[in-house]
């Protein structure tokens, strides 16, 4: 009875990650390729969200340490490399488009959200920046306080 229930679970998480994504590239600034596979699901496609959501596992080159998340998205992701220690999510709908991209911070040992924008199409290219303005987050939603002379990028609205 144990057997078939691990043989089921295998075969559940194969599928899970059967047609993932696969991105390699350096994420975490080390010169060593990394893998970040990620599926992204719709609502009701798993019981566990309850928003459109990517899960993705990144498996460092060089130690084979996973990390495992979640990002949340819009209408159409691609998430990718945008450079050496940089994982990017692009989203786009009919009338918006949105970035997000995490730089890898060694002090933190995780991936800390550097830029996050969302595009109106419908309202002359006006961006808005996301950025939280107490504090820093992480890709796994861990929050870091700012320390007080730590210069905080303002929330810009330009056309």
């Amino acid at each position: 009875m144990m057997i078939k229930k691990i043989n089921i679970l295998s075969i559940v998480f194969l599928s899970t990650f059967f047609s993932a994504q696969e991105v390699v590239g350096d994420f975490n600034n080390d010169k060593i390729d990394d893998t970040l596979m990620y599926k992204c699901y719709k609502v009701g496609e798993i019981k566990e969200i309850n928003e459109p959501t990517c899960k993705a596992t990144l498996v460092l080159g060089k130690s084979k340490k996973n990390y495992n998340f979640n990002l949340n998205y819009v209408s159409s992701p691609v998430i990718s490399n945008c450079g050496p220690g940089c994982i990017i999510l692009y989203d786009a709908s009919a009338d918006t488009e949105y970035i997000q991209e995490y730089t890898y911070f060694p002090k933190y040992n995780n991936w800390i959200l550097t830029k996050d924008e969302t595009l109106y199409k419908d309202e002359n290219g006006k961006i808005e920046n996301n950025l939280p303005k107490n504090f820093l987050l992480s890709i796994d939603n861990k929050k870091y306080p700012i320390k007080k002379n730590t210069k905080v990028s303002k929330r810009k609205v330009s056309k």
